[in-house]
């Protein structure tokens, strides 16, 4: 009997996002945390000893030019996503890239074009749709009529990075894509129409949209509302929210989609809450993908439909009007 192979992974980014895939890729089986690298040496050699790396560098050549790499993980600013896409598959190093893909479309392109070139494996940081609850819910409900959905969260400062309009674009394009790309994966046909009404609102200091009220039109005829913002969590819905109703069946998800309730023929069903299990949800996923040399579970073709779309959203505010996403400039499809 054959034994199974050790993907060998390192993690760039050794920041809060960084260790939530450390936590999980540490301990997973069939997984070797052989580096991780950051900017400060001194933060990746804490985080090293912490998760049981082999070493830690602060350059990222070094892992390109190691052949027992197999995969790396990108965790860094979202600026910063391109190059270091590129980097790794020019290395022939397939990469899981943390969400969202890119926060402009001439990265988003950089990004699809270097994975196509090279043929690498890579996977987008959309875990929301790996939870129990919404995989339930496209289950019960396979071709949504209308869709409510939200990602509201804290006031965030004005100072945080994801608030910089390079770095992070902030909420409406940083956070926003989370609940739109789960959104756009529950709905059966493409997006083809965003309309959104918003602004800043709370960080005058910043270049960004902060807020945003979104109308999505399908090819189908279905349509979506999603609303976006840092203007404090409500209290029942929790931060992340959905709402599905085809003309039959409904479904409520909550608890940050932990949670989901469907209704049948007027009769409610309360199914128990499954356990939130943060980024292991799509962890587990691309590494299954690769031990098994399948496809990525979730592509940077589709990541880059979700990052279009939310540009479009930012765009839509600042324009006042309706943006077509049928051309060639967005290809959602």
């Amino acid at each position: 009997m054959s034994t199974p192979r050790i993907i060998r992974v390192a993690i760039i980014g050794c920041g809060s996002y960084g260790a939530e895939h450390a936590k999980f890729l540490s301990v997973y089986g069939g997984v070797k945390l052989h580096a991780v690298a950051d900017l400060d040496g001194a933060r990746a050699e804490d985080f090293r000893k912490k998760y049981g790396a082999g070493y830690a560098t602060t350059d990222v050549a070094r892992l390109w030019a190691d052949p027992e790499l197999d995969a790396v993980w990108i965790c860094t600013q979202h600026h910063t996503h391109a190059p270091l896409a590129e980097a790794a598959a020019a290395a022939g190093k397939h990469f899981f890239l943390e969400k969202p893909l890119a926060i402009t479309l001439k990265d988003c392109n950089r990004i699809v074009e270097a994975v196509e070139r090279t043929g690498v494996t890579a996977a987008a940081g959309f875990k929301l749709r790996f939870f129990p609850a919404v995989i339930a819910a496209k289950q019960f409900i396979t071709k949504p009529t209308l869709t409510v959905a939200q990602v509201i969260d804290d006031h965030w400062p004005a100072e945080f990075w994801a608030n910089d309009p390079i770095q992070g674009g902030g909420n409406v394009l940083s956070q926003g894509c989370h609940i739109m790309d789960t959104v756009l994966h529950l709905h059966a046909a493409p997006p083809v129409r965003v309309y959104a009404a918003g602004g800043n609102l709370y960080h005058p200091s910043r270049d960004i949209v902060d807020v945003a009220a979104i109308t999505v039109s399908f090819a189908d005829g279905s349509v979506a509302n999603v609303a976006v913002g840092d203007v404090g969590v409500a209290p029942h819905a929790s931060k992340f929210a959905v709402q599905l109703s085809d003309g039959a069946k409904s479904l409520s998800l909550y608890n940050r989609l932990n949670s989901l309730m469907t209704r049948e023929d007027k009769k409610i069903t309360e199914h128990p809450a499954w356990p939130e299990e943060g980024a292991g949800v799509i962890d587990t996923a691309f590494v299954t993908a690769r031990a098994g040399g399948k496809p990525s579970p979730c592509g940077v073709r589709c990541a880059r439909r979700t990052s279009a779309v939310m540009i479009a959203v930012v765009d839509s505010v600042r324009w006042g009007k309706a943006i077509d996403l049928t051309g060639p400039i967005f290809e959602t499809r």
